[in-house]
């Protein structure tokens, strides 16, 4: 198998360890959201602190699979991250690494996240990257198809976005089937 056709299973998602903290996000399930910052600073801390919380509806415990350009053990050690599946947007091979010219790939990670975890939360920092190395619309497509099986439980996705790397009217499709948080998330 060469380097754009492998497959990546997920590994099994754990909970992460409560850090006696309370949740401070109040994104709903069943639902995108596209952050528009940069550096991804306030999606990563919606992302912890979701994971790290317990709620008080269906979903009482999520966790969480992080899909960055960042690599996974900066991200573990900033955010103190043991069980989330983290993989790397990255030209390398490797277990927890996915090419950022792989799209199937990347879209049937997600999926099988989603089915595997119906109170998952994902977070997919790095469109940028996707968007370099691939066409607008095609990494939009993935975004859709993704966004389609969210709608359908209580799963939800991240997305920070750079609003500088982009058009308006890329910004505008992104938009379109997602909840667009320009400066703060909504805190309870």
């Amino acid at each position: 198998m060469g380097l754009f056709s492998k497959r990546t299973d997920v590994k099994k998602s754990g909970a992460e360890a409560g850090l006696g903290i309370t949740r401070k996000y109040n994104l709903a399930g069943g639902k995108s959201y596209v952050v528009e910052e940069s550096p991804p600073d306030i999606s990563f801390d919606a992302f912890v602190n979701i994971i790290s919380t317990t709620s008080s509806d269906a979903c009482k415990k999520m966790v969480g699979l992080a899909v960055s350009r960042q690599h996974p053990d900066l991200i573990k050690q900033k955010y103190g991250l043991e069980t989330t599946p983290i993989y790397w947007l990255a030209t390398r091979t490797g277990p927890e690494v996915i090419s950022p010219t792989n799209l199937g790939i990347l879209t049937h990670t997600m999926i099988q996240f989603i089915d595997a975890n119906p109170c998952g939360v994902i977070l997919l920092d790095g469109i940028e990257y996707l968007v370099s190395n691939n066409d607008f619309n095609k990494v939009l497509r993935v975004i859709d198809q993704v966004n389609d099986h969210i709608s359908q439980g209580k799963a939800l996705m991240i997305i920070p976005v750079d609003p500088r790397a982009f058009e308006q009217k890329e910004l505008a499709l992104l938009e379109r089937n997602m909840e667009k948080i320009s400066t703060k998330l909504k805190t309870k």
